[in-house]
This record gives structure tokens, C-alpha cells and sequence, in this order.
């Protein structure tokens, strides 16, 4: 193989993580009766300029373990169409530069029930490559790679007073946590010592496998919900 082959192949193996971006805050939870505009700080971590498009959409649940109760729901709680983003491109964002982008809520319709809703700001960063600037640079073999990390900040609203309406059950070395109500369920699983955050979205059921655990508690606030010993 060429040397250049290799000189490329060092390049990409090095080649630093470019489009770094923070962002802040990282999730809302907003009231569906009223219209509001919220601000959030987006912040070039990196050491290349960077483009940032930012739009509201919406993303179905992609986990093998969890599955919706109701085949419309999805449709349902979707609310990207009343998100507004401004501005939806920041053309340029320098390293370690922060800018500061407007969402704007607009409150639901009252024919919504009550219950929560979502959707998501997708915030896709491109790195900016560098051109070659002088022609012995130009007459040598090059390329240019633009970077996508794309991030997604969750938008809840929530209409009514949340109220829990979950199922615990264990069976064949599984936990089953089945979400009948209408807003999100959040707890702390913990199978032999070994937490993690659960958060089952508004009518959905998850079904974890669990093999070799012998014991699994689900908590919310220090408090016991459910605890299965196999």
C-alpha cells in the first residue's frame, strides 16, 4: 500500500473529535395552558468552527425492552408543530464560543386531554473544514471531513396533575414495569447493588431481563415501589 494510504489512515486514527457541542439546560418540562419563550446556551467545545442547525422534531421510542401500549400514541403526544426555534442556524459558532437560541411554547389547544406530551430540539453540528490555502498545499493528495454529533434536548408538557397509574410484576428472571397512565414514570432500579435510572414514557411497558440477579428493588425518592427476589 501507498504511502499516502497510510499518511491518511495515521490522520483519521488521530483526527480530534470535532463539532463538540454543550448544551444547557439539557431538558423542560413546561405547563400545555401557556405560551412561553425559553433560552438556551449552546457552547463550540471544540477547536474547530463550527454550523449548528437546530429544529424541533419528534423521535419514537427505540428501545428493544419497551413498547407502547397504544398504537396511536405516538401521534398523540407529538408536539413539534408548536415548538418555534430561533435562530434554526447559526452559520458560525467559534471555538469555545457560547450564543444563545429562543424556544418558543406555544400553549396547547384546549382539546388536547390531559396528560403529557413531547418532542425534541435536534441540534446538528457540522465542523467547518480548513481548505488548503497556498498551491504546494493544493498539489499534494488531501481531503476535507465535516463531523455530525447530533444532540437531542427533550421538550415534556404536561397538562392535568400527574398521576401514576403503573404495574409491577416479575416473571421469568424479567422486570415488567407497565405505564398505564397518561404522564412519564420515573424510578431507580436496583438488582444487586447495581442502579439505573428508569423513565417509561406515558402508556408504554418495559420488560428487563434480568439474568443471574437474584434480588431487584424499583425505588422512587428512597421509597420502595416493588422489590422481586429470584
Amino acid at each position: 500500500m501507498s504511502r499516502t494510504f497510510f499518511l491518511i489512515l495515521a490522520t483519521l486514527l488521530t483526527l480530534p473529535a470535532y463539532a463538540q457541542l454543550l448544551i444547557a439546560p439539557t431538558r423542560f418540562v413546561l405547563d400545555a395552558d401557556r405560551s412561553i419563550t425559553e433560552k438556551i446556551v449552546v457552547e463550540n467545545t471544540s477547536d474547530k468552527p463550527i454550523r449548528l442547525e437546530i429544529k424541533p422534531t419528534y423521535r419514537p421510542i427505540a428501545l428493544k425492552e419497551v413498547n407502547r401500549l397504544n398504537a396511536s400514541v405516538e401521534q398523540t403526544e407529538n408536539i413539534a408543530d408548536w415548538l418555534q426555534v430561533s435562530p434554526p442556524v447559526i452559520r458560525e459558532l467559534k471555538p469555545n464560543q457560547r450564543r444563545t437560541i429562543r424556544l418558543r411554547f406555544n400553549a396547547l389547544p384546549q382539546d388536547k386531554e390531559q396528560g403529557e406530551y413531547r418532542a425534541y430540539l435536534h441540534f446538528s453540528p457540522i465542523a467547518l473544514g480548513e481548505q488548503a490555502t497556498d498551491a504546494k498545499q493544493q498539489s499534494q493528495p488531501s481531503f476535507q471531513l465535516d463531523f455530525r454529533v447530533n444532540s437531542y434536548v427533550p421538550i415534556y408538557v404536561q397538562r392535568g396533575a400527574v398521576k401514576d397509574e403503573v404495574v409491577y410484576q416479575c416473571d421469568n428472571h424479567a422486570l415488567r414495569v407497565t405505564n398505564n397512565g397518561k404522564y412519564q414514570f420515573n424510578a431507580l432500579i436496583n438488582a444487586d447493588g447495581q442502579e439505573s435510572k428508569l423513565v417509561l414514557l406515558r402508556e408504554s411497558e418495559m420488560i428487563k431481563p434480568l439474568p443471574g440477579v437474584k434480588k431487584v428493588s424499583l425505588l422512587q425518592d428512597d421509597k420502595s415501589l416493588h422489590e422481586c427476589v429470584f
